[in-house]
């Protein structure tokens, strides 16, 4: 045999080799997707896994390779398993980069799905470049890269509706439901997406009626595509139940929550994110409704799982560990209720600004406390502390500023200093409540 045949041989093997790789990679890779697209998320990782274990066989640069690791990072930041995610996005972007170019749609895709990472950590400032440079790249690209400018303006959207660029959001989620909807039609899952931020937006502007109506077409599109045992409808299911929860409808907010809860519970297991989520929104409904032992059991369970993912000495758990105490002071328990707002006062201390208006609301609660206890003194240096940062961050005229003042001049009496309370309770233009009821 000459060395012409023995190479062509040779070549022969390798190409055969290559097909049967990938051809075992696409049967993994679609299996994989479709579980994810499911919700059967434990399949899906298997399945994942595996085809990024196939990819590799033909090398570490490979488009099929940063494939497999974008949807498996995917699934990762779906299941709640965060450390692990980072990683595939990472390598899917050098993959890409090397592959394609540094402006191309590919990397584009990394980009974003790294930001998406970023906001459910509620981590916003890495969150926006990533959306903005993906944004840029996509545009660059014209009409043939109209849906993915579409995901980009959504994604991006939902970010400035939550931190408070309004004007920008409604722009963006105005363009997103207007190509979506074009390109896929009225009754597509995406442009349920954006009605959800679009009422989202809504609610944030006080225009109900309009939040009210795009939460329900979301979730009759999710009901129709995805299915009612679904993350995305539930996702969209408890956008409405939220807004009839900020709005007192604690008759049509709760059976939503319940829901909600129910279907994340069953596709998620006890101790993810998003049914910690759920557990909070639950809560304070009954925290509302002065259903306090039920509400302290769902505030329990909620810092156990927020514990387990973002570390117990979190400024994230302060909000529950208030509540937490709001629901055992109603139910005669002080001594417990101190001790957790002592505990949401020094998570604060470590992890926010000392000029944050959430320190001074649990110092405010705190304080609270400790008037309603007959202990004035404990109460005056907290709430001294919170009225000058809600005065500094709010203004003096503000409705939680006058509270505090309030309350502070209350404290004031009681230890017979009433010249300051005076002058104090004349600053005071609206009357405050001593009673907190969550945050």
């Amino acid at each position: 045999m000459n060395i012409r045949t023995r190479l062509f041989l040779a070549l022969l093997c390798l190409t055969s080799t290559f097909a049967v790789c990938q051809t075992a990679w696409e049967q993994d890779h679609e299996a994989g997707v479709k579980a994810a697209k499911a919700a059967h998320f434990a399949e899906a990782e298997t399945l994942l896994s595996k085809s990024v274990e196939t990819a590799r066989k033909q090398g570490e640069v490979n488009p099929l390779l940063a494939r497999s690791l974008l949807d498996l990072g995917e699934v990762y930041r779906t299941e709640g398993k965060y450390a692990l995610a980072p990683p595939c996005y990472d390598e899917a972007l050098q993959i890409n980069t090397k592959q394609y170019g540094a402006d191309s749609l590919q990397v584009a895709e990394v980009l974003n799905a790294q930001a998406e990472f970023s906001k459910t950590l509620n981590d916003f400032g890495t969150a926006e470049p990533l959306l903005l440079r993906a944004l840029e790249i996509r545009q660059k690209k014209g009409r043939n890269a109209d849906a993915e400018i579409a995901n980009s303006e959504s994604d991006l959207g939902e970010l400035y509706t939550s931190t408070g660029n309004y004007d920008k959001a409604s722009e963006l989620l105005q363009n997103a439901l207007a190509t979506r909807t074009k390109e896929l039609g009225p009754e597509h899952e995406s442009v349920a997406q954006t009605l959800e931020a679009l009422g989202n937006l809504d609610k944030k502007l006080g225009k109900d009626k309009e939040a009210e109506d795009m939460f329900r077409r979301a979730v009759g599109i999710f009901g129709k595509t995805v299915g009612g045992e679904h993350p995305d409808y539930a996702n969209a299911m408890e956008s409405l139940a939220t807004f009839y929860s900020e709005r007192q409808q604690y008759d049509l907010a709760e059976p939503l929550l319940g829901r909600v809860l129910e279907i994340r519970e069953k596709v998620f297991g006890p101790d993810h994110h998003d049914v910690a989520v759920s557990l909070d929104a639950l809560g304070l409904v009954k925290l509302q409704r002065n259903q306090h032992a039920e509400a302290a059991s769902l505030y329990e369970r909620a810092l156990t799982i927020w514990g387990q993912i973002l570390g117990q000495d979190s400024p994230e758990l302060s909000a529950d560990l208030n509540n937490l105490a709001l629901c055992y002071e109603s139910q005669g328990k002080g001594k417990i209720a101190e001790a957790l707002w002592r505990k949401a006062i020094a998570n604060d201390e470590k992890g926010l600004p000392t000029d944050s208006v959430d320190l001074a609301s649990d110092m405010q609660s705190l304080g609270q406390y400790y008037i309603l206890s007959n202990r004035a003194s404990d109460a005056l240096p907290l709430l001294k502390r919170a009225l000058d940062i809600r005065t500094k961050s709010l203004g003096a005229t503000a409705l939680e500023t006058q509270k505090t003042m309030q309350t502070y001049a209350t404290a004031l009496r009681l230890l017979n200093r009433v010249p300051e309370a005076e002058e104090l309770e004349s600053k005071a233009k609206r009357p405050a409540s001593t009673n907190s009821t969550g945050r």
